[in-house]
């Protein structure tokens, strides 16, 4: 009654009418049956026992996944990018298959579901947004993967903030950037080539160890070099890559 009381407008309702709507809570509401409640027990009992093995199956399924994950070459490389974890690098590793099967990043992204396309006339209309070809269960995680990386202390969060101000539309009402989703949009392109890039590189390492020799370790990411890369101190991963110059050759090619 105390609680009720507390919870009335002055004295509306009385005293009376809350002993009233105590009584009517006792006898209307909830099954009054024995036989029916004998039911309900048991049906909550055996759903609560489904969900608690369901629980269990995931919990083995996560396990399973972490130590497949870790134990394999890909699954050590994306692992080192911040910031896939193991269900996120199973999922790619799924998703890719085998990464021979794409010649170019943007083959990659493109199956990823992360190919833009861009209108545009003069003045009037400037409009980006993505195909709606490619994976979409991929296209939602790498989307994720990207907001989740401006969160952490790594170097995509960096690039972020250098990116605001330059594709965004600060807002003095709000205090805060307008269009976010097309900066989140170009980490996530970036963060899919440097996958592709990494990928390619380990296997076609792994394609010229002869057999019977022990295999190179991956190439991991590294925060350094990709800082240094950002900064234009570009080195691509490719070993037989022309110098970034015009080449003076003589004759017609």
């Amino acid at each position: 009654m105390g609680d009720l009381r507390a919870a009335r407008q002055r004295t509306f309702p009385s005293d009376a009418q809350l002993l009233e709507l105590q009584r009517l809570a006792d006898t209307t509401i909830g099954v009054t049956d024995l036989d029916r409640q004998r039911g309900l027990v048991l049906e909550q009992g055996l759903q609560i026992k489904e969900l608690q093995l369901v629980q269990q199956h995931l919990e083995d399924l996560r396990t399973a996944i972490v130590d497949i994950v870790q134990n394999c070459w890909e699954g050590q490389i994306l692992l080192s990018i911040p910031p896939i974890g193991p269900v996120q690098a199973a999922t790619i590793i799924a998703t890719i298959g085998n990464i021979a099967n794409f010649a170019k990043a943007c083959e990659l992204k493109s199956y990823f579901g992360w190919a833009p396309r861009k209108k545009q006339t003069g003045v009037t209309m400037d409009r980006t947004n993505l195909s709606t070809r490619g994976v979409r269960p991929m296209k939602q995680m790498l989307f994720l993967m990207a907001a989740r990386a401006t969160t952490l202390d790594c170097e995509w969060a960096r690039i972020y903030r250098r990116l605001l101000p330059r594709l965004c539309t600060y807002d003095e009402k709000t205090k805060e950037y307008r269009g976010k989703k097309k900066v989140l949009g170009r980490i996530a392109g970036q963060m899919a080539s440097m996958i592709y890039a990494l990928l390619k590189t380990d296997q076609e390492t792994l394609s010229q160890v002869p057999p019977g020799e022990t295999p190179p370790p991956p190439m991991l990411y590294d925060r350094e070099v990709h800082r240094k890369h950002q900064e234009g101190s570009y080195c691509s991963l490719k070993p037989n890559t022309l110098p970034r110059k015009i080449l003076q050759l003589p004759g017609k090619l």
